[in-house]
């Protein structure tokens, strides 16, 4: 079992229980910037492992770092993409916990630019909730018309 926490303090870990391991960051900053490595050089490890564990679970202040990610990619085109196509599509459509992060999501939407341009590479699976894909079409880039 992997869990993933955001802590008091600022820091984040991911707990292996199983292996008895565990990886700490001292920031979300820090986690983002270890995040933004490994995906650059396709060398997946501990930080892509600690999001997908806290999309999967729906970790308290899991879209609140997708904020601090997406702020941290300081405008890379590239690096939002995959933002976007990745962990924040994960937790909106794969992992099935979208309509419970929408109030969440929708409020980083409207406060962060990097966040509402990484929204524009999730594509939406077929079974994610209606409401979920009304709110997600008003940042589609692709949509010509405006709900």
């Amino acid at each position: 079992m992997t869990e993933a926490f955001f802590d008091p303090d600022g820091s984040c870990r991911l707990i292996d229980r199983f292996e008895r391991t565990e990886i700490r960051w001292p920031s979300v900053e820090a986690w983002a910037a270890d995040w933004a490595t490994e995906w650059r050089s396709h060398e997946w490890g501990g930080a892509t492992d600690f999001m997908h564990v806290a999309c999967d679970d729906r970790t308290p202040g899991v879209v609140e770092a997708l904020v601090v990610l997406a702020e941290s990619a300081a405008g890379d085109a590239d690096l939002l993409a995959m933002i976007g196509a990745g962990p924040m599509e994960h937790l909106l459509s794969h992992s099935g916990h979208g309509l419970a992060v929408l109030p969440d999501a929708d409020r980083a939407a409207r406060r962060s630019q990097a966040f509402r341009t990484a929204l524009g590479s999730v594509l939406l699976g077929s079974g994610v909730p209606k409401p979920v894909s009304r709110w997600w079409a008003e940042f589609d880039p692709r949509r010509t018309e405006r709900p």
